[in-house]
């Protein structure tokens, strides 16, 4: 499809009244920025929990790595309540 046919139809939908309405809502764009803080924490969390368990003898990895996951989840989730107090959500 070109650039004349999207115009076209674009035309068309505004003749007929019919509005698209592109992009995500506000609530959309938020529960996207509360997955982006606990991804962000969960990444930081395992790998600083893989730096402990190389350096630290006599630990299981899969158990530390879990644990790290863990609490980066938690973070994650502390860092996105600062942020909406911070906004004043």
């Amino acid at each position: 499809m070109g650039k004349q046919s999207k115009r076209e139809r674009k035309e068309e939908e505004a003749a007929k009244g019919v509005v698209q309405e592109e992009g995500l809502s506000p609530a959309d764009k938020r529960f996207a920025g509360t997955l982006n803080y606990i991804a962000r924490g969960v990444i930081i969390g395992g790998s600083v929990a893989v730096m402990v368990g190389l350096f630290v003898p006599g630990v299981e990895m899969a158990r530390i790595v879990g644990l790290g996951l863990l609490c980066g989840c938690l973070a994650g989730v502390t860092m996105k309540n600062i942020n909406d107090r911070k906004q004043g959500r």
